[in-house]
C-alpha cells in the first residue's frame, strides 16, 4: 500500500493539473478503505483555484501491467469514474452523491468532494427510536426517487462517457457492458447452490427468479441506479448521500428499492425493516417516481415488481457470499460433486441470507394475504396461489438454515443480545 504522504502528493498534482495552481493538502485523515484501498479525508489550504475547503481521496491498489485482472480493474474504475462524471452533470438537488474533481485511471486515484460528516444509515437504522428510523427511510425514498427521475433518460449520455474512456485508455468498446451486473446469470448461480444443497426449489420461485433476470432489459421503470447499496455507504446530513458507485449503471429501478427492504443484502450490521418501515420507504419513492412511472401506482404491478426483485437479490446475494463477487464466476453453472453446499458457507454469511430470505417471507406473506380475487385473476395466473407458495418456500429454508445455526438479522433479535 503507498504511503499517506505519496497519495497526498498524487493528489495534489492532479488537482493541480485539473484546477490550476498549486494546492495544498493537510491534515489527512484515513476514512479506511476496503481491501488494500486508501481513503483519506485531507484539507485544502485556501486558493482561489479551487473553492473546496476539503477533499476525500481514494487510491485502489496498483496492479501487474498487461495482467487479465489489470485490464479487469481498470473497467471496473472507468465504470466508478463515468458514474460520478454523469451525475456531476444533474442539478445539486438530484445529485445523488459527491463531486468528482479528479481522477487518472493509469495511477488508480480518484480525488472527490467531502461530502461532509453526517450520520450514516448503518448508525440509524439500529437506533431504538422509531419516529427517527421512519424519517431517515422516508428521505432515503425520496431521495432514491428523485435520483431515478431526474436520470430517467440519460442512458444514453452515460454510454456515451462510458465509451469515451474505454477508447481513451484502450480498452476494447464491445467490453463495455462486461462490468455491469449480470442479474440473469447471477440469478442462475443462486438456484444452482440452492439445488446443489438438496433445496426444492417451487415453480412458483424459479418463474420469479427468471423474471428477475429479464426485468434488467425490458423493463420500463429504468435510471441510473447505485445499486450494490449498502447502510454504511448511504449517509444523512442536510440531504441524502450516496457514497459508492462502483457497481452504478442503468438498470431495473424496482431492485434498489428491493434492496433496501431485503435488508441490505451482504450486509449484517443492521436488522430487517419491519413492515411499517418498509411501507413508510416504498411510498415515499413511490410518490416521487409517480410523475415518470405511473404504473407504480397499480398495486398489483408493483407488488409483482418488488416480489420478483426480492427473489432476484435472494439469490444474487447467496451467490455473492459464496463467491464472493457479483461478477459471474465462470463454470458455476456446472458444479461438482458435493461442492456447492450451504453449510460450507460462514456462520455470518448463513445469518445474512437468512435475513434476506426472511424478506421474502414477509413480503409474500402480506401480498397472499392482501391479494384480493381480482388481483389472482387479472393476467391468466393464480397470483394469490404463487405468494402462498413463495412464503412456504421461503419458511422451509429459513427452517434449514435454522438447523446450520443461522437466524434472521430481526429488530427484536437485536434488542434481545
Amino acid at each position: 500500500m503507498l504511503s499517506t504522504d505519496t497519495v497526498l502528493d498524487r493528489a495534489t498534482h492532479l488537482l493541480g493539473r485539473r484546477f490550476g495552481g498549486t494546492p495544498e493538502l493537510t491534515h489527512p485523515e484515513d476514512l479506511g478503505g476496503s481491501s488494500d484501498s486508501l481513503v483519506l479525508r485531507a484539507k485544502v489550504t485556501p486558493n482561489p483555484f479551487l473553492q473546496q475547503r476539503s477533499v476525500v481521496i481514494k487510491q485502489l491498489p496498483a496492479l501487474a501491467e498487461g495482467t487479465p485482472p489489470e485490464a479487469e480493474a481498470n473497467a471496473a474504475m472507468i465504470r466508478e469514474v463515468v458514474a460520478y462524471q454523469y451525475t456531476n452533470t444533474l442539478p445539486s438537488e438530484n445529485r445523488p452523491g459527491p463531486l468528482l474533481l479528479a481522477h487518472d485511471i493509469d495511477e488508480r486515484i480518484i480525488v472527490l468532494s467531502d461530502a461532509g460528516t453526517g450520520e450514516s444509515f448503518a448508525d440509524i437504522l439500529v437506533r431504538e427510536d422509531a419516529a427517527q428510523r421512519a424519517s431517515a427511510l422516508r428521505k432515503l425514498g425520496r431521495a432514491l426517487g428523485r435520483m431515478q427521475v431526474a436520470t430517467a433518460d440519460g442512458e444514453e449520455s452515460f454510454d456515451t462517457l462510458n465509451r469515451r474512456q474505454y477508447t481513451r485508455h484502450g480498452l476494447p468498446l464491445g467490453q463495455v457492458g462486461e462490468r455491469d451486473v449480470d442479474v440473469a446469470a447471477l440469478v442462475t448461480q443462486g438456484l444452482d447452490l440452492l439445488e446443489g444443497s438438496g433445496v426444492e426449489i417451487p415453480d412458483a420461485v424459479v418463474d420469479f427468479a427468471r423474471e428477475a433476470g429479464h426485468r434488467q432489459q425490458r423493463s420500463s421503470l429504468r435510471a441510473f441506479t447505485p445499486f450494490d447499496l449498502t447502510p454504511d455507504n448511504i449517509m444523512l446530513s442536510d440531504q441524502v448521500v450516496f457514497l459508492d458507485f462502483e457497481w452504478a449503471g442503468f438498470r431495473d429501478i424496482v431492485f434498489d428499492v428491493a434492496c433496501v427492504i431485503a435488508g441490505f443484502p451482504h450486509d449484517i450490521s443492521t436488522p430487517l425493516l419491519d413492515e411499517d418501515e418498509a411501507n413508510e420507504f416504498i411510498d415515499a419513492w413511490a410518490s416521487e417516481v409517480v410523475s415518470v412511472w405511473p404504473e407504480v401506482r397499480d398495486h398489483h404491478q408493483l407488488t409483482e415488481a418488488l416480489m420478483t426483485s426480492l427473489i432476484g437479490w435472494t439469490l444474487m446475494s447467496l451467490s455473492l457470499l459464496y463467491h464472493g463477487t457479483l461478477a459471474v464466476i465462470a463454470g458455476a453453472d456446472t458444479p461438482t460433486d458435493g461442492a456447492r453446499q450451504l453449510d460450507r458457507l460462514p456462520e455470518t454469511h448463513l445469518a445474512d441470507f437468512a435475513t434476506t430470505v426472511e424478506s421474502v417471507r414477509r413480503f409474500a406473506t402480506t401480498a397472499a394475504t392482501s391479494a384480493t380475487g381480482a388481483d389472482a385473476g387479472r393476467d391468466g395466473s393464480d397470483t394469490l396461489g404463487r405468494y402462498t407458495r413463495v412464503a412456504l418456500f421461503a419458511s422451509s429454508l429459513l427452517e434449514r438454515l435454522a438447523e446450520l445455526g443461522a437466524v434472521p438479522q430481526t429488530r427484536s433479535r437485536l434488542r434481545s443480545r
